[in-house]
């Protein structure tokens, strides 16, 4: 079983209160998941072939112009290493170089031989794995962090049929068939007369389009219709606050 940092966060961050934009300071953190069972020695080849994915991974984490960017080394089974990392579809250029730089490092501080992790920032995410892991929906292990604020008890049912309804259904298209190549999409709503719904949803760009669709409208069920004012679902595949 995947083991967590922390199990459960809350965090106001899906509707109520606006989408702060990220500015040029430390990645924040938001959790980690290492595998607990397939490990590696120190100093063998898978390490120094980790080693190598992590390092491109750093290197070229906005070569695409997307803030995709994936890598490989080795060619024996027992020793290959896949790597991926994907950067919010909104952050700058160097925001997304150093979430991906500071996420090598901690990834292997966290998960030091484990040969399945992935570690999670409000900026982008890393996972690596000794499978092969490219253009592949992967809904697990997931982070679900949710806010402890609840929607008043009157405007609750609008509130989860804006989030379970057409809303999420239009993001989800919208990312999903994006031309820009991010899979990336956000969007604004009036939910009262003082009170804006927002929201993020973002696929990993290498997954199909009715893959990045199936990998949305799995992460919203677990945090849609609770109540609670916000909250994000991080998975493998795809992203939502």
């Amino acid at each position: 079983m995947p083991s967590w940092k922390y199990p459960v966060v809350f965090l106001s961050l899906l509707a109520i209160t606006s989408l702060s934009l990220t500015s040029e300071s430390a990645p924040t953190y938001s959790g980690r998941s290492c595998s607990n069972s397939t490990f590696f020695t120190a100093n063998d080849t898978f390490e120094s072939n980790l080693n190598s994915v992590l390092s491109s991974l750093s290197s070229n984490a906005t070569r695409a112009g997307t803030g995709f960017y994936n890598a490989s080394a080795g060619e024996d089974p027992t020793d290959v290493v896949y790597g991926l990392s994907l950067c919010r579809g909104d952050v700058s250029t160097a925001v997304c170089q150093d979430c991906v730089a500071t996420a090598t490092k901690e990834i292997r501080r966290r998960c030091p031989l484990d040969k399945v992790s992935i570690i999670w920032y409000d900026e982008c995410f890393l996972r690596y794995s000794n499978e092969y892991i490219f253009g592949t929906l992967s809904t697990d292990p997931a982070l679900y962090l949710i806010n402890t604020g609840m929607i008043q008890e009157a405007d609750r049912e609008r509130f989860s049929q804006l989030l379970s309804g057409n809303t999420t259904n239009l993001l989800a298209t919208r990312a999903s068939n994006s031309q820009s190549g991010k899979k990336f999409a956000t969007e604004e709503e009036e939910f009262n007369s003082y009170q804006t719904l927002y929201n993020l949803v973002q696929c990993t760009p290498d997954l199909t389009a009715s893959d990045c669709y199936s990998c949305l409208q799995k992460a919203i069920l677990p945090i849609c219709c609770g109540g609670n004012q916000g909250g994000r679902a991080l998975l493998p595949s795809c992203n939502l606050r």
